[in-house]
């Protein structure tokens, strides 16, 4: 860290540092903190703005997540606001906000629904909170695209498995990055329209899935034998194609 502050001109600030440690014991995170002299400070982390866990994240890690959409409100002057000014409002700012935890976390229902309900109260009166019979209409019906009569408010639980199969297509386009050979946790839904959504054209082959990818007139050899794949899968790791596999 010295020799790069010295090459690149920016020094790390141990200050404001503080470093959290993974599967140590007492003797080293003693030596860490005699060395980089900074704060220790235990999971759940914060890192990139983004709750960092090794367990599962209980409800107190992402309830800042609900706070942050509903602190939006109160600098809204709602009464002064026409309800297709409050609907480009939903639509823009507060389906905007969780966007970058979508992308990263699996985040569960209840955060989809407190989020829904802010912004459900603030589309039919502007507030955070209201009652069932405010609602015009369905929230089903709200969360549809304009062509299909809805007002085209994001479904934030469909939005997250798009956003998670940007991470599957990365992994399958770009190999090279760093992360590429890690087993990356997506929502099952997402995982299952990305298979039917990606459709493989074989050259080389080595980025082809011989039994999972639809390389073979749209299907998989999945869909073509599934007999097959279930007795030749086993649960084991499916090598790339072409070759014997």
């Amino acid at each position: 860290m010295k020799v790069f502050g010295e090459a690149s001109g920016l020094v790390t600030n141990l200050a404001k540092s503080s470093f959290t440690p993974i599967c140590c014991n007492d003797q080293e995170v003693l030596a860490i903190q005699e060395t980089l002299s900074c704060n220790l400070v235990n999971f759940p982390c914060k890192y990139l703005g983004l709750p960092l866990s090794i367990r599962k994240l209980s409800k107190r890690d992402l309830l800042p997540l609900v706070e942050k959409v509903a602190d939006r409100l109160p600098g809204w002057k709602a009464a002064l606001i026409h309800p297709a000014g409050r609907a480009t409002l939903v639509k823009s700012v507060l389906s905007a906000i969780p966007v970058y935890h979508l992308i990263a976390l699996q985040c569960p229902k209840w955060v989809i629904k407190a989020i829904d309900k802010i912004r459900r109260g603030f589309l039919w009166k502007g507030r955070k909170n209201i009652k069932g019979g405010h609602c015009l209409v369905g929230w089903q019906k709200v969360c549809l695209p304009l062509t299909l009569g809805g007002l085209g408010v994001p479904n934030l639980e469909v939005m997250g498995w798009s956003l998670n199969m940007r991470w599957l297509w990365l992994k399958k386009t770009q190999p090279e990055r760093p992360w590429a050979f890690l087993d990356v946790q997506v929502h099952p839904n997402a995982a299952a329209l990305f298979a039917a959504s990606v459709q493989s054209v074989v050259g080389s082959g080595t980025d082809t899935k011989f039994w999972t990818d639809r390389w073979l007139h749209g299907k998989r050899i999945a869909d073509w034998a599934p007999s097959l794949f279930a007795a030749v899968h086993q649960g084991c790791e499916v090598k790339n194609c072409p070759g014997s596999n």
